[in-house]
């Protein structure tokens, strides 16, 4: 960190505008100052993702004074042993790690002794027993580690550790300077480089920034040089990692803010020098592109193997850098929407403090000198693109579609192409749940499998590797519309990062026998009233096709008489599809689901007889659940099958003021009629509100022709 940075946190320290950042850093150094916890010889730690319960999903409650006693805090039960013992271990070191950068950056401010000591303490014990620690761990496609169980939380600590000690490094007496260089940070670095991942990949990208750091704190150019310039070094990442629109190829935005924070933690320590990266083409892209795809309510969407909610105000440090660093009123604007600084166009969202290290190392003066709204506007605004593979539709009336055309993101993918969610405010009403922690037996039995998403699939498996095509977007004065396709025609079937990732053979669980020869093509529009989904499957031989809806709700309502049935819809076990249900065959339905306060009203229609299930599958939380509804049509010799449905939800208030005003009645009502005209045409007739629309679709080779001919 160069000595403008320093000299900025140092003022920014003095600062009563940073007056919550200070707090905030009191608040965790105190709690430092109460670990009971002696770092030792034995220290083993396994993988922090079981330390989870498996009953329910739910993170174990962490207690400094229970290392071997581990309870649930939903469901109350205490779990004992391994695998929940080791994990304990790692989230103790980890937390560690996290607490000396924090301590060492007080002392540097304040020039605390006991601080100091503290931080001085901790880097020595280590430095004393980590090249005793035994190489172990066994985590799915994971390299091993030796404080912890695989590389990656290695990479994590250390880059911790390496904060702590470049903020105190100019106190330490020169033999303690030596034994943390020679017996730590080096070991450290050689065990990283060593078990360093050979592809493009959120490991790669991590691993590597460590290994630059902490060469960078050795002085050690060889390893500046091979964590910079060597293959799947920084420069691949960024070349080959970051699509030409900024968004990080693992295709969600939990993984791009995680490659994003590692590489981010290199560039913050070696800004002005001649390794700086803040200049890359590739860090503003990388800020940049999230923006587009905030929603209305200031949350990133779901995608993948994202395992929480990211919001607007969680993204508050980053741009604490970005705004330093290239001066964009819109990352200004962020900033303020997070902090609660202003709000405008009747949006509320989470807020946070400014409390954050880059808000003392980076923060700027907030006051708005300039610009409009951008920011705010983008979060009611529309945003498809073809590089990333996502478009988002809203409309005035919040709610808010995301498709999910994008590339194969490899290990982290969900095999989902043309998945689809769809929200109204924070109301969800079929989405996309990201998953669970990945120690949790229905991260890899459910969550990551075609068949736990709102798209199709056939013959029960999985969608092979495939990378969604962007077709067109069109922005109408009726509303939005989006239509994407992906394809299994022709061999071999590629995708952009082929030859750049690794696959494990055990996540290689589709089944392309069933895919080939297939096209499948997907139209959303959404206007004020409605959204209507059409889905167009091409197939080269029979098979079972199934377009799938997991409703967060539960069906009040249709038109099907339903019965109890034991068999089986995918290849997945059948311990995650509860209550199975089979319906009445039909062509055309319409069901009425209760989700949240209101009601989600669909029709649908089908160009062949539609098969109809129903059952009970995991959502996140897994204290919850949705309720699945599977579309099958056994296409037989039928080569092209269509679906259309279309979706209205109304809110309680809404459904309390018809049933009170008798000329309100319609809108509770969705008429809905398709034609089936020849030759790839057909007709769209609905009714919402007392309004009347009738869509013409012609299916073309290219893009379809879709019109509002009312």
């Amino acid at each position: 960190m160069n000595h403008i940075r320093l000299n900025q946190l140092l003022k920014s320290a003095a600062d009563p505008a940073f007056r919550d950042a200070m707090e905030q850093l009191g608040a965790r150094v105190k709690e430092a100052g109460l670990i009971g916890y002696e770092i030792s010889a034995g220290e083993r730690g396994q993988w922090s993702h079981y330390y989870y319960c498996p009953l329910d999903g739910t993170k174990l409650g962490f207690d400094w004074s229970l290392p071997d006693a581990h309870k649930c805090l939903a469901c109350g039960t205490v779990w004992q042993g391994e695998p929940y013992d080791g994990a304990w271990v790692t989230l103790a070191n980890a937390k560690i790690g996290r607490m000396m950068r924090d301590v060492a950056l007080h002392s540097l401010i304040h020039g605390e002794d006991d601080a100091f000591s503290q931080v001085r303490e901790v880097l020595l014990r280590y430095a004393r027993y980590y090249t005793g620690y035994e190489i172990h761990g066994n985590i799915p496609y994971n390299g091993p580690g030796k404080l912890f169980a695989q590389t990656l939380d290695e990479a994590h600590w250390i880059i911790d550790l390496s904060y702590a000690y470049a903020f105190v490094h100019n106190r330490l007496e020169p033999e303690d300077r030596e034994s943390i260089r020679e017996r730590l940070l080096r070991p450290c670095v050689e065990f990283l480089t060593m078990y360093r991942e050979r592809q493009i990949h959120n490991h790669a990208i991590l691993i590597t920034s460590a290994i630059g750091i902490v060469g960078f704190l050795l002085g050690d150019e060889v390893l500046l040089n091979s964590s910079l310039y060597d293959p799947f070094g920084l420069y691949d990442q960024l070349a080959y990692g970051v699509l030409e629109d900024g968004l990080w190829y693992e295709g969600n935005f939990h993984y791009h803010y995680y490659a994003f924070d590692s590489l981010l933690k290199y560039a913050i320590l070696v800004e002005g020098t001649q390794w700086d990266l803040c200049k890359h083409p590739a860090m503003k892209r990388l800020f940049d592109f999230p923006l587009g795809y905030l929603l209305p309510d200031g949350t990133l969407p779901n995608i993948n193997d994202a395992s929480f909610d990211k919001k607007l105000a969680d993204l508050a440090p980053y741009y604490e850098v970005a705004y330093a660093w290239y001066g964009s009123e819109r990352y200004a604007e962020l900033l303020r929407l997070a902090y609660g600084y202003e709000t405008t166009l009747g949006l509320s969202f989470a807020q946070t403090r400014r409390d954050s290290f880059e808000a003392l190392a980076f923060g700027q003066s907030l006051i708005r000198t300039k610009g409009g709204r951008d920011l705010t506007q983008m979060l009611v605004s529309d945003r498809s693109s073809a590089a990333s593979g996502l478009t988002k539709l809203v409309n005035r009336r919040g709610w808010h579609v995301l498709v999910k055309h994008s590339t194969f993101g490899g290990e982290h993918d969900h095999m989902d192409r043309l998945g689809l969610s769809f929200g109204t405010g924070r109301v969800p009403m079929f989405v996309d749940p990201g998953t669970t922690a990945y120690g949790v037996p229905a991260h890899y039995g459910w969550f990551k499998h075609t068949y736990a998403h709102n798209t199709v699939a056939l013959n029960g498996q999985d969608q092979p590797p495939a990378d969604g095509e962007w077709v067109q977007y069109l922005r109408e004065s009726w509303g939005s519309l989006i239509e994407s396709r992906v394809s299994w025609i022709g061999e071999p079937v590629s995708y952009r990062m082929k030859d750049f990732i690794l696959l494990p053979k055990e996540m290689c669980t589709w089944d392309a026998g069933a895919y080939r020869g297939t096209c499948i093509r997907r139209i959303n529009i959404l206007t004020e009233e409605t959204l209507l989904d059409i889905v167009k499957v091409s197939v080269s031989a029979s098979r079972d096709i199934d377009l799938l809806y997991h409703i967060s709700g539960t069906l009040e309502e249709s038109g099907a008489q339903w019965r109890s049935w034991p068999g089986r819809l995918c290849a997945l076990s059948t311990e995650w599809m509860d209550d199975m249900q089979h319906g009445d065959r039909y062509s055309e339905a319409s069901y009425r689901w209760k989700v949240g306060d209101g009601e989600l009203l669909q029709a649908s229609w089908c160009s062949e007889v539609i098969e109809p299930f129903l059952a009970r599958t995991p959502d996140i939380p897994m204290s919850g659940s949705r309720q699945t509804l599977c579309q099958r049509v056994q296409s037989g010799g039928a080569r092209e099958v269509v679906f259309v449905s279309a979706f209205r939800y109304h809110t309680e208030d809404e459904l309390n003021l018809s049933s009170e005003n008798e000329g309100l009645r319609t809108m509770k009502r969705l008429s809905f009629e398709v034609t089936d005209c020849g030759a790839g045409e057909f007709l769209i007739r609905l009714g919402t509100r007392g309004k009347k629309q009738v869509w013409r679709l012609l299916w073309s080779d290219q893009a379809a022709v879709v019109e509002l001919t009312n």
